[in-house]
C-alpha cells in the first residue's frame, strides 16, 4: 500500500504542478510526515486537532525544532511564527471556535454572525503549485457573481466566503462584496485592474494599466518581516500599519502610517495630487481649525458613486445648512465641488 501511494505522488510530480507539503526536501516522509495510521478522533489520521496540528510547523522555533528531531521535518526549511499572530489584539478569530466541517454553511445564510475560522477555511494543506511558481486556489469560495465556488480562483473569492451578505441580512455592516463589485465607481482595484497606467501622482511606485492588489496586500501582519496574510496584527482592521480614522486627527508619518505606505507623504502635504489636501490633514492653526483624517473624504474598499474613493464618513461631516445636501460632484478632470459641514465650516459648495 505504501509503494502505491509513492507511485501516485510521483505521476503527480511529473505534472504541471508540485505539492510542498509532500516535498521530501521539506517533509522528509512526505505524506507521513503529517498523516499517522491513528490519530485524533475525527481528524484525518492526524496526531493533533485543528490549528495545534498546523503549529507544530508553523508555530515557535521550539516546536519546529521537535519536529525535526522527529526527523519529519528538514532543519534547513524557513517557515515563520503563524501561532504568535492569533496572539495579537486583531485577528482572524482562530481560537475563538472549535470543529470544521467541509460542509459548514456561510454565516450570511443563517443571520448569524461568524464566530470562528480554521485555518483550512483559507489554506488547502494539499495546496498545488505551478511549476511556473503561480499559485492554484484549491479553497471554495464566492465569485463576483455570488456564485460559490469549489476551488477559487482569486485571492479574494476565499476572503468573500465570509465577507459576503448575499441576503442582505447584515445591513449595518461592511459587506467587502459589495463594495468591491464591477459597479462601483472607483475602488482599490482588487476585483478589476487599474485603469491608468504609468506614474500616478503620489503614489510611491508606478501603477501599470493591468495591475490589481489583494486583500493582503493591505491585511497583514504590521510586521514587515513577519508571515504573509491576514492571520493577525497590532492594528485595527487588521491592516500592516497604523491608520487614525477620527474626525480631529493630527497627521504624523505613524498617524496614517498605512496609507503612508503606498501614498508618499512629501507628495500628499505639497498638493500635488489635490490642491487643498495639505488643509485638510494639517489643518490650520492660525484659525484654530484641526486637521482630519483620510477617512473622512476617502473610503478604503471604494466609492459607489464618486471617483478617487471620495466617500464622506458621515460621523465627520454633515449636511451643509444652505442647500441641504452632503455629496460630490465631479466637474470636470481635476474639478469638483463638494456640498457638506465639516468642523463648523459650510461647504455650501467648496470648489477646486
Amino acid at each position: 500500500m505504501k509503494k502505491l501511494i509513492y507511485i501516485f505522488i510521483l505521476i503527480l510530480s511529473i505534472g504541471t504542478v508540485a505539492y510542498s507539503h509532500v516535498d521530501n526536501n521539506l517533509l522528509t516522509e512526505g505524506c507521513g510526515s503529517c498523516h499517522v495510521g491513528h490519530g485524533m478522533d475525527s481528524e484525518p489520521m492526524l496526531e493533533k486537532s485543528e490549528e495545534e496540528f498546523c503549529y507544530q510547523c508553523h508555530g515557535s522555533g521550539d516546536k519546529r525544532s521537535e519536529m525535526v528531531s522527529k526527523g519529519k521535518l528538514t532543519s534547513s526549511v524557513n517557515l515563520t511564527n503563524i501561532e504568535a499572530e492569533f496572539d495579537k489584539l486583531y485577528r482572524h478569530p482562530v481560537k475563538e471556535g472549535f470543529g470544521y466541517s467541509p460542509t459548514e454553511k456561510l454565516p450570511s445564510f443563517s443571520g448569524a454572525p461568524s464566530t470562528h475560522a480554521e485555518c483550512v477555511d483559507c489554506h488547502n494543506p494539499h495546496q498545488r503549485i505551478n511549476k511556473s511558481g503561480k499559485k492554484i486556489y484549491e479553497v471554495s469560495g464566492y465569485s463576483l457573481s455570488g456564485q460559490y465556488l469549489e476551488k477559487s480562483v482569486y485571492e479574494y473569492e476565499i476572503c468573500f466566503k465570509c465577507h459576503i451578505d448575499i441576503l442582505n441580512i447584515s445591513n449595518d455592516s461592511k459587506n467587502s462584496f459589495k463594495e468591491f463589485s464591477l459597479s462601483t465607481v472607483s475602488q482599490h482595484p482588487v476585483t478589476r485592474p487599474s485603469i491608468k497606467s504609468g506614474k500616478i501622482v503620489s503614489l510611491n511606485k508606478s501603477l501599470g494599466a493591468s495591475n490589481t492588489m489583494k486583500c493582503s496586500d493591505c491585511h497583514r501582519s504590521g510586521n514587515q518581516n513577519g508571515p504573509k496574510g491576514p492571520h493577525g496584527s497590532n492594528y485595527r482592521f487588521l491592516l500592516s500599519g497604523n491608520y487614525e480614522i477620527g474626525p480631529f486627527t493630527d497627521e504624523s508619518p505613524m498617524a496614517y502610517e498605512f496609507c503612508y505606505s503606498c501614498h508618499d507623504r512629501s507628495s500628499i502635504l505639497a498638493n500635488q495630487s489635490f490642491p487643498y489636501h495639505r488643509q485638510h490633514i494639517i489643518g490650520n492653526m492660525l484659525n484654530n481649525v484641526r486637521g482630519t483624517s483620510c477617512y473622512t473624504c476617502h473610503a478604503s474598499h471604494s466609492s459607489q458613486r464618486n471617483d478617487h474613493l471620495i466617500d464622506f464618513n458621515k460621523e465627520a461631516v454633515t449636511i451643509e445648512k444652505k442647500t441641504r445636501k452632503l455629496m460630490y460632484i465631479k466637474t470636470g478632470i481635476g474639478n469638483g465641488e463638494c456640498y457638506l459641514s465639516c468642523h463648523g465650516h459650510e461647504h455650501s459648495p467648496a470648489k477646486y
